[in-house]
């Protein structure tokens, strides 16, 4: 049905109608839950204007678009042949920027349910969703594209899904850029509630008076953390590095220790740029000035998983220091070419071996059953590194510890 608004304006007598008329300010969360337009309706701008006509296309499922858009006119319709079309324009009597609906033919007629809705957008998605990412910000594509054809007999791609996800997560979280912003009051904030506390942030200079420094690196040893490791736990430092992921990824370094119930304490931990020799140097020297370590000292061990740089950095700092490597890590190398359940424990009663004599024995065990496997461990590190019999100090060889603070990181 076609129904007119008189917008006729060359004379007084009318202008001053059109002004004293009713008009109906448009509001956006009525017409979201039924939408409808009325003629009469008044927007506040132009871009309500588009914006309603996107959401009545989204919400009906029909092909509607903008088929006028100036100054001073708009014009929404249907594909041809359909006849609905809606036609709002300013009214100068009013003199501002309030664009009123004067016509509108509300029929549908052959026009079929717009399965791909070109107004369906990654930007809408995110607004309409963002409560629910909210409540699971891992919220899987899959769910995402399921829910949008349930609601709105919508398709999605896989790929909009995930854009929507990730827009929706930046309005919850900020952006990560402006985030970094925030790293020197993060920093300020863990001194303040945690006394002793050691905080080292390294940036980028910046070349620009206008630009901001570019973030590199962040290393943090809380101070309760830092004196109940040396007041409370044994001597050995597990230490590991892992990826971060995200808009600027890089890695994470973790030192942590076996507390007196044999739990894992966590000790300091580090961002950094890449795993290198470097990183882990920086790393090691803020940490070994933290739990007071003296270079000649030989108390202390390290248990690694023989990552990039640490062993030579760490013979270079504390050069007495014993540096044991997680054997379940060497098993893992060892069964991609040496697979099996006897392999396995036979590499496993080399690792545990507790004197010379047995070391050798397990040895020449291996040596009869498999020369291959014999080979390799013959080309591992040196023995003194992962098996007692040939420590002076730390029988323990198998860094579950920090297993399971990785497990936790990720």
């Amino acid at each position: 049905m076609e129904m007119e608004l008189n917008s006729n304006n060359e004379s007084s007598d009318e202008e001053i109608q059109e002004v004293n008329m009713n008009y109906t300010n448009f509001d956006m969360e009525k017409f979201m839950k039924n939408p409808e337009f009325e003629v009469g309706m008044k927007f506040g701008s132009k871009c309500l204007f588009r914006e309603a006509i996107r959401n009545y296309s989204i919400l009906t499922g029909r092909p509607v678009f903008m088929y006028t858009n100036d100054k001073s006119r708009l014009r929404a319709k249907c594909v041809a042949p359909c006849p609905w079309f809606v036609y709002a324009s300013k009214v100068p009597a009013l003199n501002n920027s309030d664009f009123v609906l004067k016509t509108l033919n509300d029929v549908h007629n052959h026009c079929s349910h717009a399965w791909k809705n070109k107004h369906m957008s990654t930007s809408w998605l995110a607004n309409r969703y963002e409560d629910q990412i909210k409540s699971n910000m891992y919220m899987p594509a899959k769910q995402i594209r399921q829910v949008v054809d349930e609601q709105y007999k919508c398709e999605i791609s896989r790929s909009m899904a995930y854009k929507a996800r990730t827009k929706a997560r930046k309005n919850i979280k900020g952006s990560v850029a402006e985030q970094y912003a925030f790293v020197w009051e993060y920093a300020a904030e863990l001194q303040r509630t945690h006394p002793n506390t050691t905080i080292d942030i390294q940036y980028n200079p910046r070349n620009d008076p206008d630009e901001r420094p570019t973030f590199t690196r962040f290393y943090c040893c809380l101070g309760p953390l830092k004196n109940g490791f040396n007041e409370g736990c044994r001597p050995i430092i597990a230490l590991d590095g892992c990826h971060t992921k995200g808009a600027y990824p890089g890695q994470l370094l973790t030192a942590i220790g076996p507390d007196p119930n044999n739990g894992w304490w966590p000790i300091a931990w580090a961002v950094v740029e890449k795993e290198a020799r470097e990183q882990w140097h920086w790393f090691l020297s803020l940490l070994i000035k933290d739990l007071q370590i003296a270079t000649a000292s030989s108390h202390y061990t390290f248990i690694s998983d023989q990552q990039k740089g640490l062993d030579s950095a760490l013979l270079e700092l504390l050069p007495y220091c014993e540096h044991r490597f997680c054997v379940q890590h060497m098993y893992r190398n060892f069964k991609k070419k040496h697979p099996g359940q006897i392999l396995k424990d036979r590499l496993w009663s080399i690792a545990t071996a507790t004197t010379v004599e047995l070391y050798e024995a397990e040895l020449d065990d291996l040596k009869e059953y498999d020369q291959l496997a014999y080979a390799w461990v013959k080309r591992a590190p040196p023995p003194q590194h992962w098996c007692p019999a040939n420590s002076t100090r730390c029988s323990q060889n198998n860094n579950k510890s920090k297993r399971s603070s990785s497990g936790c990181i990720y």
